[in-house]
């Protein structure tokens, strides 16, 4: 099997810990990556700068951008001048060849030829070295960009089960956002761009567009391509609705156990991970996604902690229960559903394999008849968090997200009837210790009036004496 030299790069790279979800965060994670595969190349180059020096090439290699260049001292251009008069001038010839491994070796390849040259006194300036045909993947289409994009995107991001994910949704955008026949350019990227009318799937297809852009150098300012990202409606489910819908798996088991389905026990493991889900605040993938059961079930786990994996969407952390007797009440410890879940997730060796459980998951709560998606019980242990009054710092790195993600989308997703409990629980608590600051008040009196009332007794004495 070929070694992969991307990805070999990549064996020493720890990313940041992050609890940033959110567009801005991923995108830092990404560049993170870039900026590690960047150093990697450069210290490449270097290597292959001293090979040519060895052997006394008269070219060296310098990296411009997302480019590697030429650098040679040639024969002036046609039109070129020297100011001191001389008939050569130092040049940095662009072949437009890649900034990453491969593009290392062909411009390796290429400095030794352009050294021949030199070293011949036969070196002429071409269309080739001129830059007139040098011109990159002019005519590509975006059905030709589609069949290379994995490569592209692996060579400057680590290959794991959070990469893979991404790069199949991206795929996805690619594929419904772009005419595959069109010459990728400036103006068909923007014109196809434009066609997008929803906010949500334009901003998907920026995302990708801009990969593409980096990869063939396409200049294009995205910013006034964007449309505003409207939130989508929710009906987060109340703490009733939740309690309802855990029972709801029950109900579905027993009204079908009649029939013989050899895998309708595995509603255990969809109950389990609805309970986790309602009950931590986990993103459904985060339950599913090589979970650490053996520590869940620890007796050193005193806080009853779930582990998310590093492969997760935020990296690895470690997360208390929001509503701690929902474990008992939704008997996430027991052993059956575990040792269910343990198995089910160990088969699980890729991207597709999680998409298809967690799909799957998806699936059982309409099959049970609930009115609200896994994520909804996310959205609900955030709002929960601001009724209980847990800091948002708290809060937010427990959710594996941003304050910013916090407070500016959580929030928009606060009803009316959650707005009442906060401003009913605030008002209760105001009224609560205006009555014990008062109560204070007539309890220092009282203590006045009866230290008085002592004094006066006993002066009262000493006179009787």
């Amino acid at each position: 099997m070929k070694t992969d030299i991307y990805q070999e790069a990549f064996k020493d790279f720890e990313s940041s810990a992050t609890t940033d979800g959110s567009y801005l965060g991923i995108n830092k994670a990404a560049k993170e990556q870039e900026s590690h595969m960047r150093i990697k190349v450069q210290e490449k180059l270097r290597e292959a700068n001293l090979r040519l020096k060895e052997i006394q090439a008269k070219v060296s290699l310098t990296m411009k951008g997302n480019a590697i260049q030429l650098r040679a001292t040639l024969p002036l251009k046609p039109g070129d001048t020297n100011i001191e008069g001389r008939k050569t001038k130092q040049y940095q010839i662009s072949l437009n060849i890649p900034a990453n491994f491969d593009g290392l070796k062909t411009a390796e390849e290429e400095a030794y030829e352009l050294s021949r040259l030199i070293s011949r006194k036969c070196f002429e300036w071409n269309d080739k070295y001129l830059g007139s045909k040098a011109a990159k993947n002019i005519d590509i289409n975006f059905g030709e960009i589609y069949e290379k994009f994995e490569d592209i995107f692996f060579k400057t991001r680590k290959r794991d089960m959070k990469s893979e994910h991404t790069l199949s949704e991206y795929k996805k955008v690619l594929k419904r956002s772009f005419d595959f026949k069109l010459i990728v350019n400036r103006k068909n990227i923007e014109s196809s761009i434009e066609e997008i009318k929803s906010s949500n799937n334009r901003f998907q297809a920026i995302k990708v567009a801009s990969i593409i852009c980096k990869y063939l150098e396409i200049d294009i300012d995205f910013k006034d391509l964007k449309l505003p990202i409207k939130a989508k409606k929710r009906d987060i489910p109340q703490d009733k609705m939740i309690l309802d819908g855990f029972y709801a798996f029950e109900k579905y088991h027993e009204s079908n156990r009649d029939k013989k389905n050899p895998y309708l026990n595995t509603y255990l493991i969809y109950r389990l991970a609805y309970g986790l889900i309602a009950t931590y605040g986990l993103r459904p993938r985060e339950v599913f996604n090589q979970p650490d059961i053996d520590w869940f079930i620890s007796e050193d786990n005193i806080d009853n902690t779930w582990k998310v994996h590093n492969d997760n969407k935020t990296g690895a952390r470690e997360v208390l229960p929001f509503m701690s007797e929902w474990i008992e009440l939704f008997d996430l410890k027991n052993e059956e559903s575990l040792e269910m879940l343990k198995k089910r997730t160990d088969k699980v060796k890729n991207s597709s394999q999680l998409t298809i459980i967690v799909d799957k998951n998806s699936q059982w709560f309409k099959r049970v008849g609930l009115a609200f998606k896994p994520y909804d019980l996310r959205h609900a242990c955030a709002i929960r968090a601001h009724l209980q009054g847990i800091p948002i710092k708290a809060a937010a790195d427990n959710l594996g997200h941003s304050i910013e993600m916090h407070t500016k989308v959580y929030q928009k997703w606060f009803s009316l009837e959650n707005r009442k409990k906060a401003i009913k629980t605030a008002l209760n608590e105001k009224d609560e210790l205006e009555m014990l600051k008062a109560k204070n008040i007539y309890l220092e009196n009282k203590v006045e009036m009866l230290t008085m009332e002592l004094e006066k007794y006993k002066l009262n004495n000493l006179m009787a004496l």
